[in-house]
């Protein structure tokens, strides 16, 4: 009988742990966005060359870090997705569960290419200043295609944050949250305009802290 009871609570802890990891990973994918726009991270790299130079030279120490963040940001965001699509399997339609994975993975996917693309070109610059500002010339041509693909990002989070939120307006959230997250997904669109950043950093905020909640009401 002892040990049939310690089996049970042991793997009640064990699924509990695993029940913090999806709102721990939203929670900290928006912390690190959150440093990288109030530290010099998020200072204006320029729009010459000479300028992105200086600021590489300036903020190698940041840059390093982004990227890091970057690759850690796939195992946060997996976390965070798996978590909202396990949570909410029993109530989403087929179609709800394939579209929270589907744009949960084209979020992950846009926003890990994102920061690799506006980061790494500036962490390994030549030592010499005529291949340095060769080098950040060809950074500029393609730098707009981080735009598209931070757009394509915020769509995704558009398309996990509708289904999800529907979803969960059945198995009992408030329906005026679920339709502030619909909102919330809708204006994430506007990625490539940086307001869709907002609005699905809020809808990670909200999510968490409903899955931490449910997880403490279980």
């Amino acid at each position: 009988m002892t040990t049939a009871v310690l089996e049970a609570r042991t793997t009640v802890s064990a699924y509990g742990w695993t029940k913090l990891l999806a709102p721990l990973g939203g929670l900290a994918i928006v912390a690190g966005i959150v440093a990288m726009l109030v530290t010099p991270a998020g200072d204006d790299s320029g729009e010459t060359p000479a300028e992105l130079v200086a600021y590489a030279q300036t903020h190698d120490g940041w840059l390093v870090a982004i990227g890091l963040f970057g690759v850690a940001s796939i195992a946060l965001a997996g976390a965070f997705v798996a978590g909202v699509h396990a949570r909410l399997r029993e109530v989403a339609t087929p179609t709800e569960s394939a579209l929270i994975v589907a744009g949960g993975i084209a979020f992950s996917v846009g926003s890990v290419l994102l920061m690799k693309m506006w980061a790494a070109p500036l962490v390994d610059m030549p030592d010499e200043p005529t291949l340095a500002i060769a080098q950040e010339q060809a950074y500029l041509s393609y730098d707009d295609i981080g735009w598209f693909v931070f757009g394509a990002a915020g769509v995704g989070a558009f398309v996990m944050a509708v289904a999800a939120s529907f979803a969960a307006m059945r198995a009992g959230l408030p329906r005026w949250l679920g339709w502030l997250g619909v909102v919330a997904g809708i204006l994430s669109l506007g990625g490539i305009a940086f307001l869709g950043m907002f609005a699905w950093m809020a809808w990670f905020t909200v999510a968490s802290v409903v899955m931490l909640v449910a997880r403490g009401r279980a």
